[in-house]
C-alpha cells in the first residue's frame, strides 16, 4: 500500500480536529444560549404569570374574568384561551393555531417565536387558562444568541483556513522544495524554520554520505567489471589509478608490484607526468623511505603529515613534488604472499581517514585477484604455446574416453585435423594390431585412478603405421572424480628402427666377433695348406695323378680362404680387394657358375645394360652377392619359373632418398624371381643374422645377412619388393666409379727374388716353415722364433743382419704391437711387416702401426707370390 504523506498524516487530521472541536464550542455555545434564552423566557413570562395569578384569584368566575380582564388583556397585547372539561370556552381572534407546552407550563408558538406565554389551572373553576403574547425582547434576544453564533463559527472557519495557510506555507511547501530538490539530485535550501533548518542540514548530509557511498559503489564496480576485462597488467594498472583518484580524492597515486626479491618490477603513476618526472627527477622511485617502510610493514600505512614522520629522509630528489600525506595498502596474493601495493598522496580535502583505508581494502583484494588472474592466464597461455609447440601428441578426453581437445603435433603425426576428432574416441587411431585384452588392461587401469604406460602400434588418417610410446593418467577434480583422462604420446617410429638396426649391428658384432676368431684360425689353417699346395706343384715330377690332387688340395684351400674372407668381410675385418671393373663382366662370370646350379625348369633372362660406367668393388664379393641371391631366388621357386637379372645405370638422387650423396650416380643390379614372395611381417627380419624360412637344414641364415653387409660395406644398398606367391626383386645399387678398368700385372717368381735376412715371429709352427720354404728359395735367408719372447731375443743378437721381421699380430704372451714397440726402441727404423688372419682393418692397432712406422700388412692366408712381393717390396723400398 502507497504510503500517505504529509496532507494525509498531518493537515487533514489537524483539520478534522479542529472541525470537530469547533462543532463541539459550537454546539456548546449554542446549548448554553438556548439555556440562556430559555431561562430568559422562563423569568419573562413567570413575572407575568404572577401578575395575572392574582387577577385571576380576584375574579368570582370565568365570566368575571373575563368581562372583567378581557379588554385589559387584548390592549396590552394577549391573546387567550380558556376551557372547561377539555372544552373550550373562551379565544381570543389572534390566538395561534400551534403552540406547544413545556413541563413548567411555559406556552410558545410553534410558527411565530416571539409569541411566548403559560398555562394555569384554577381549581375553583375547573378551568384552563393559556396567556400568549408577543415578547420583543426575547425575539431580539435570540437574534443576538444566532448571530454571536455565526460569528464564532465563521471564526472558526477563519482559524481553520489560517492555519491550513500557515501549514501550507511553513511546512508542506517547504517539504514539497525539499522533495523536489532532493528528486532532482540537489541540496535542500534553509527554510528559515529552524526545524526544517535542522532536517534539511540532516538530509543533505545524508546525501552527501549517499552519494559519496553510491559514487564508491559505482567506481568500486566499475573497477571490479575493468579487471575482469582482457587488458594487459599496464592497462590495468592504469585503470585501476584512475578510477581510485576518484574515490580517495588524491593528486598522486600509484601501484607497485614485486618481484621474487622484492623490488619493484613494475610501478605506475597516475598523476605525473612519467617522462616529465624522469627529466627532473632522473629516475623513478626505487622503494626507499617512505616506500620502503611500506613495503617491509606490510600492513596499511597511514601519515598526514609526512615531513614528520620518523621515516621520511628528511628532503624529496630534486624535481620531485612535495607530498603533504601518505596512505599506501599492501596488495596480497591468496597464500599471504606480498605481490605489491597502492599507494596515493595529497589528498585534496583534509588528511587521509580510516573510510580511505577501507576503500583501499576492497581495491586492494579486487586487484590481487586480478594480478593474479593476468599472471595465471599469462602462464596457462605460455603453458598452451608450450602445449601446442610440443613435439609429443597430446590428447585429453572426457569421463567417458570422448576426445575434448588435441595438439598440433597430434595434426603433424596422425594426419587427422582437430575438428575429425573432437568428440570421437581415440579408437580411430586403432591399428587392430593390439587384442581386446590390451585395451582392456588400459581401460582398467587408468579407471583405477593409476597411470598407464606401453606402447601402441597406430594407425594414421591415411592408413600407415605408426609406433608410439604413451603414457595416460586420469585427471581428478576437487571431489576426487576422474575429470579427464589426458594421453602424451610420443612418435617412436624411427626409434623402432634405429633400435632394430642397433640390435642388427649388436648381433653382427657378436657374431663378428665370434666368426672373426674362427675365421683367424681357419686362415692360420689354410695358409699352410694353401701354401704348400704351391711348393708341391711345382716340386713334384710331371705325374697327372699326382699334380691332380695337389691341385684339388689348392682349390680346396682357396675356397676355404674365400669362405673366410666372406666372413672376415661380413663381420669388417676383412680388408676389401677394391678394383675398378664392369658390373656386366662379374655378372657374366658368375652367370657360368649359376647355369650349373640352376635348374632346367628355371628359365634365366638377362638384361644388361651396354656401355655402363665401371664401379670400384671388390669383384668376390660382389660375385658372392649374386651368386647368394640367385641361389635364394632358385628355392623360392621349387616348381619352376624364371630367374630375371638386370643391370642399369640410375641417377643420383636415388642415393639422396636412402641418405647417400654420391655426385656420379649409381649402378642398379636387380635380381628377381617369380616365386613364393616373402611376407610384409618377414621383410623385415630377411637381414637379420642366422633368420630363415627355410626347413631346418636347409638354411645357414646367413645368406642375405651377407649380402647386406657386402653391399653397406661398398657404400650401396639394397632395396626388397615382395609380394606372397607373386615373387621378390632385390634391387641393389652401387655407387658408379669415374675411371679407367684397372689389370693387375703379375710378376713371375723370377722377378720376386732377393736377398736379406728375414726374421719370422709367429706362434703357429706350421707357418713359420711355410714363411721359411717360401723364402728361401728365392733367395732369403730365413730366421725363426716362436713368440714375442723369443724374437725379441733373436732380434738384439742380430738386429745388424736382420732386414726384415715378419710379426704375427696375434700371440700369447707378448702381442705383436708389444714386439714391434720394443724393436722400434731398439732400433729405430727396423722394417717389419705385420701378418694376421684378421685385414688391417679389422684388427684394432695395426693401422696405428703402419702409421707408426711399420712397412706394411700381409693377410692370412697369403700365396707366394703375395708374400713374394710384400717381401720385396719392403726390403726394397
Amino acid at each position: 500500500m502507497k504510503p500517505r504523506g504529509i496532507r494525509e498524516k498531518i493537515l487533514f487530521p489537524i483539520i478534522v480536529l479542529m472541525t470537530v472541536l469547533s462543532v463541539f464550542a459550537i454546539l456548546r455555545v449554542q446549548f448554553i444560549t438556548q439555556k440562556i434564552g430559555r431561562h430568559y423566557e422562563e423569568t419573562m413570562v413567570n413575572r407575568e404569570k404572577e401578575e395575572f395569578v392574582d387577577l385571576i384569584k380576584d375574579a368570582r368566575s370565568v365570566d368575571d374574568f373575563l368581562r372583567s380582564y378581557a379588554p385589559v388583556l387584548a390592549a396590552q397585547g394577549y391573546e387567550y384561551r380558556v376551557s372547561t372539561d377539555e372544552k373550550e370556552v373562551a379565544r381570543s381572534n389572534g390566538f395561534v393555531k400551534e403552540y406547544e407546552i413545556r413541563g413548567n407550563d411555559i406556552v410558545f408558538s410553534r410558527n411565530d417565536p416571539g409569541y411566548w406565554g403559560f398555562r394555569y389551572y384554577h381549581r375553583p373553576w375547573n378551568a384552563e387558562l393559556i396567556l400568549l403574547r408577543y415578547f420583543p425582547q426575547i425575539s431580539a434576544m435570540k437574534r443576538e444568541l444566532n448571530a454571536n453564533t455565526s460569528v464564532f463559527l465563521f471564526s472558526v472557519l477563519l482559524m481553520i483556513l489560517a492555519v491550513m495557510i500557515i501549514l501550507r506555507k511553513n511546512l508542506i511547501e517547504p517539504l514539497r522544495s525539499i522533495m523536489h530538490r532532493i528528486g532532482r539530485g540537489e541540496c535542500a535550501v534553509p527554510t528559515d524554520v529552524s526545524e526544517l533548518d535542522e532536517l534539511i542540514d540532516v538530509i543533505n548530509d545524508a546525501l552527501a554520505t549517499a552519494e559519496m557511498r553510491h559514487l564508491q559503489a559505482t567506481t568500486l564496480h566499475n573497477i571490479a567489471v575493468s579487471l575482469n576485462e582482457d587488458q594487459s597488467l599496464d592497462e590495468l594498472m592504469e585503470r585501476i589509478l584512475e578510477q581510485s583518484r576518484i574515490l580517495i580524492h588524491a593528486e598522486l597515486s600509484a601501484i607497485a608490484l614485486y618481484d621474487e626479491s622484492g623490488n619493484f618490477s613494475h610501478l605506475r603513476v597516475y598523476g605525473l607526468d612519467r617522462e616529465e618526472a624522469r627529466k627532473r627527477i632522473g629516475r623513478l622511485p626505487s622503494g626507499e623511505g617512505i616506500l620502503k617502510l611500506m613495503k617491509f610493514s606490510m600492513v596499511p600505512v597511514r601519515i598526514n603529515d609526512l615531513q614528520a614522520h620518523p621515516a621520511y629522509s628528511g628532503r624529496f630528489p630534486d624535481g620531485h613534488p612535495e607530498i603533504r600525506n601518505f596512505l599506501g595498502y599492501p596488495i596480497f596474493s591468496r597464500d599471504g604472499r606480498p605481490l605489491g601495493a597502492l599507494y596515493f598522496a595529497n589528498k585534496h580535502t583534509g588528511g587521509f581517514t580510516e573510510e580511505d583505508e577501507e576503500v583501499l581494502m576492497a581495491i586492494a583484494s579486487d586487484v590481487a585477484v586480478a594480478i593474479q588472474r593476468i599472471s595465471e592466464t599469462r602462464d596457462l597461455e605460455r603453458f598452451k604455446q608450450i602445449i601446442e609447440s610440443a613435439f609429443d601428441v597430446i590428447v585429453v578426453t572426457d569421463p567417458e574416453g570422448n576426445i575434448t581437445y588435441v595438439n598440433h603435433a597430434f595434426q603433424e603425426i596422425t594426419g587427422y585435423h582437430p575438428g575429425d576428432v573432437i568428440g570421437e574416441n581415440p579408437r580411430i587411431l586403432k591399428s587392430g594390431l593390439h587384442d581386446d585384452s590390451f585395451y582392456r588392461e588400459l581401460w582398467e587401469t587408468i579407471t583405477s585412478g593409476r597411470p598407464w604406460k606401453g606402447e601402441f602400434i597406430n594407425k594414421k588418417k591415411d592408413g600407415e603405421l605408426y609406433n608410439a610410446s604413451a603414457v595416460i593418467f586420469p585427471l581428478f577434480d576437487e571431489a576426487g572424480k576422474v575429470q579427464n583422462y589426458i594421453s602424451i604420446q610420443r612418435d617412436i617410429t624411427e626409434e623402432k628402427k634405429l633400435y632394430e638396426q642397433l640390435l642388427r649391428a649388436q648381433k653382427m658384432e657378436a657374431i663378428g666377433t665370434l666368426a672373426g676368431g674362427i675365421a683367424h684360425d681357419f686362415n692360420n689353417i689354410l695358409s699352410a695348406i694353401l701354401g704348400y699346395s704351391e711348393i708341391l706343384m711345382d716340386k713334384i715330377p710331371d705325374d697327372e695323378k699326382l699334380k691332380k690332387a695337389v691341385d684339388i688340395i689348392g682349390k680346396s684351400a682357396r675356397r676355404g680362404a674365400s669362405l673366410a674372407g666372406k666372413i672376415l668381410s661380413v663381420t669388417r675385418k676383412e680388408k676389401l680387394e677394391l678394383k675398378v671393373v664392369e658390373l656386366n663382366r662379374i655378372v657374366e662370370e658368375t652367370l657360368e657358375l649359376l647355369r650349373r646350379s640352376i635348374p632346367r625348369d628355371i628359365e634365366i633372362r638377362v638384361s644388361l645394360e651396354r656401355d655402363l660406367p665401371p664401379v670400384k668393388v671388390d669383384p668376390v664379393q660382389i660375385q658372392q652377392v649374386v651368386m647368394n641371391l640367385a641361389i635364394n631366388a632358385r628355392d623360392a621357386m621349387p616348381n619352376g619359373g624364371v630367374l630375371a637379372i638386370e643391370t642399369s645405370s640410375v641417377g643420383r638422387e636415388n642415393g639422396a632418398a636412402n641418405g647417400i650423396q654420391d655426385k656420379n650416380g649409381f649402378l642398379k643390379l636387380s635380381i628377381s624371381d617369380t616365386g613364393k614372395g616373402i611376407s610384409r611381417d618377414m621383410q623385415s627380419k630377411i637381414f637379420d643374422p642366422f633368420f630363415t624360412t627355410k626347413e631346418q637344414g636347409k638354411g645357414t641364415g646367413l645368406g642375405l645377412y651377407i649380402v647386406h653387409s657386402v653391399v653397406t660395406n661398398h657404400g650401396g644398398y639394397i632395396n626388397l619388393y615382395s609380394e606372397p606367391d607373386r615373387g621378390t626383386r632385390f634391387n641393389i645399387y652401387l655407387p658408379a666409379y669415374k675411371g679407367e678398368i684397372e689389370e693387375d700385372p703379375v710378376p713371375s717368381i723370377e722377378e720376386l727374388k732377393g736377398d736379406g735376412t728375414v726374421l719370422v715371429i709367429d706362434d703357429e709352427e706350421d707357418l713359420r716353415e711355410l714363411v721359411k720354404d717360401f723364402l728361401e728359395p728365392l733367395g732369403y735367408r730365413v730366421l725363426l722364433a716362436s713368440d714375442g719372447k723369443e724374437g725379441l731375443k733373436v732380434f738384439r743378437k742380430m738386429r745388424e743382419r736382420i732386414d726384415l721381421v715378419i710379426l704375427d699380430m696375434i700371440m700369447p704372451g707378448m702381442n705383436g704391437a708389444e714386439v714391434f714397440q720394443q724393436m722400434r726402441s731398439l732400433v729405430p727404423g727396423v722394417k717389419v711387416l705385420l701378418c694376421s688372419g684378421y685385414s688391417h682393418e679389422g684388427l684394432a692397432g695395426i693401422k696405428e702401426l703402419i702409421q707408426g712406422g711399420a712397412a706394411g700388412f700381409i693377410q692370412k692366408p697369403f700365396s707366394r707370390l703375395t708374400i713374394a712381393r710384400q717381401v720385396r717390396d719392403a726390403i726394397l723400398p
